[in-house]
């Protein structure tokens, strides 16, 4: 007997209530969580007009200063935006002097 699983329905109706107003409220967290992550990352995404109008998307890269993103074209930066950037493989490679061909 002590083995039963717990069911909803066999609680009285004022806890069955408070149970799944825990429920929604807790879901209703997580959703808001979510919504505001993806507004964040429209509005992260948007930027891209504003900040690099004149630059091609292609060349746009997504990097980070201090965790945060932003869009940094590789053909139109300097260095010393460059190295304001978090380390990542692909920054150490744009660091690294181009050798000129004959």
């Amino acid at each position: 007997m002590n083995n039963l699983p717990f069911l909803i329905r066999n609680l009285p109706k004022d806890k069955r209530n408070e149970y799944y107003n825990f429920i929604l409220k807790k879901e209703n967290l997580s959703l808001r969580e979510q919504i505001n992550d993806l507004d964040y990352l429209v509005k992260f995404y948007q930027s891209i007009w504003n900040t690099h109008s004149d630059s091609v998307i292609f060349n746009l890269k997504i990097k980070y200063i201090n965790t945060e993103p932003v869009w940094v074209d590789r053909i139109n930066c300097d260095i010393n935006n460059i190295l304001k950037l978090d380390r990542d493989e692909e920054i150490d490679e744009w660091l690294k002097p181009i050798k000129c061909e004959r």
